[in-house]
């Protein structure tokens, strides 16, 4: 008997558990995949309904290997077995595959919400190969210690002294984060390297100089050799502060930039010009998004009624625009008292911020899907409204 025997994964029985309540989402279907095309088009046409849903296929070991969402579940597998498929990865799938499964569910936004679940759940082979790195979510940060400055990080973590995100585009915010550092003068050297400032007494009277090119371009006042006074570099911090969360600073600073750039082509000094240009973009960039996260977290806030299975309604309860939890609409008193107390009680904790990457990307779903669909802000209810309504007779 081998010493080491390898370990044998779970056969799939299931997509699993979802936030969504059980009155969006159909049972499972399950079909072996013939392997003649026209056969399977013809199960698909006798079995796939017409209503928006998640699908996976299973390969040989019956393990999923790919999850999906459409809007219209049989139109969008009938697809990957076309006469002339889409893409090559189209082709690999089905080749990969003999299993095919599919949850209908009651809306197209819940289809959304299901498949990151199932894709953060069962991380399939298909999903995740290829995927950029770029395009994750991520949070802008301010570091504590002697000298802070702003950085980013892809998780939540206890060395920002202050943290705002999820943003999306972690190509884009590094960038950003580079040009907030340099127009408010701060410096981005690693956090092991030992600052000071000028008026901190020193044993012997050493010259002191920087350690990079950035304090002779005038881009950082050099904290990492004594070579600025700490109440200017703490108002530097405070400035980048402001500009994040959307004061006074963000307009003043975007229109500074803008001016030295126009002078600066003016005086035909087009390399500085094109990195002004730069650091506005950047800037102008991250202050949309800001706006944006901070527009979801102020008014994306309560009670979003979803039509679900059978006319039933389902709620999707926001906080800060994240979707922390759903539930039938209580038609009843008793589920009404129940949905009562756990509104309150959804309405009075701090969620603080998302901790892993399918709350983080709920987020940018819930986000985008109001952008988007604008209309479906007028259908928000707040908590209050969504209260009051539990708390009114029935007729």
């Amino acid at each position: 008997m081998p010493a080491l025997l390898k370990k044998r994964k779970l056969e799939f029985e299931g997509f699993g558990p979802s936030i969504l309540s059980a009155v969006a989402r159909e049972r499972l279907d399950d079909s072996p995949v013939p392997k003649d095309r026209m056969q399977a088009r013809a199960m698909l046409h006798d079995q796939c309904p017409i209503t928006p849903g998640v699908y996976g296929w299973l390969d040989n070991n019956n393990q999923i290997c790919y999850v999906g969402k459409s809007k219209c579940l049989r139109k969008r597998l009938l697809s990957y077995f076309a006469k002339t498929p889409a893409d090559k990865k189209t082709v690999r799938i089905v080749q990969h595959s003999h299993r095919l499964v599919w949850e209908p569910v009651s809306h197209e936004l819940l289809a959304l919400i299901r498949e990151q679940e199932l894709i953060y759940r069962w991380r399939p082979e298909f999903n995740t190969q290829g995927q950029p790195v770029k395009r994750q979510p991520a949070f802008l940060c301010i570091s504590g210690g002697v000298a802070p400055n702003v950085f980013f990080t892809r998780r939540v973590t206890p060395k920002a002294q202050f943290s705002i995100g999820p943003i999306s585009g972690t190509g884009r915010l590094r960038a950003a984060v580079e040009s907030m550092n340099q127009i408010f003068r701060l410096r981005d050297c690693p956090d092991k390297t030992p600052f000071s400032y000028n008026e901190q007494m020193q044993l012997f009277d050493n010259p002191s100089s920087a350690k990079c090119i950035r304090y002779e371009l005038n881009s950082c006042p050099g904290p990492c050799a004594g070579l600025c006074d700490r109440k200017d570099y703490l108002g530097n911090m405070q400035q980048a502060m402001d500009f994040l969360l959307g004061g006074v600073t963000s307009k003043l600073t975007l229109d500074r930039l803008q001016d030295e750039m126009k002078a600066a082509s003016l005086s035909h000094s087009f390399e500085r010009a094109a990195v002004l240009r730069d650091h506005f973009l950047n800037l102008r960039w991250l202050a949309r998004r800001l706006k944006q996260l901070e527009s979801a977290q102020q008014k994306l806030n309560g009670v979003l009624p979803i039509t679900g299975k059978n006319y039933q309604k389902l709620w999707l309860i926001l906080r800060g625009g994240r979707l922390v939890g759903s539930a039938a609409a209580p038609r009843d008193r008793k589920r009404k008292e129940q949905a009562v107390e756990k509104l309150e009680a959804i309405e009075e904790k701090d969620f603080g911020l998302p901790t892993n990457l399918m709350e983080m990307n709920m987020q940018m779903i819930m986000m985008s899907w109001f952008r988007k669909y604008p209309k479906y802000k007028q259908q928000l209810k707040s908590f209050d409204e969504a209260i009051e309504t539990c708390k009114r007779p029935s007729a």
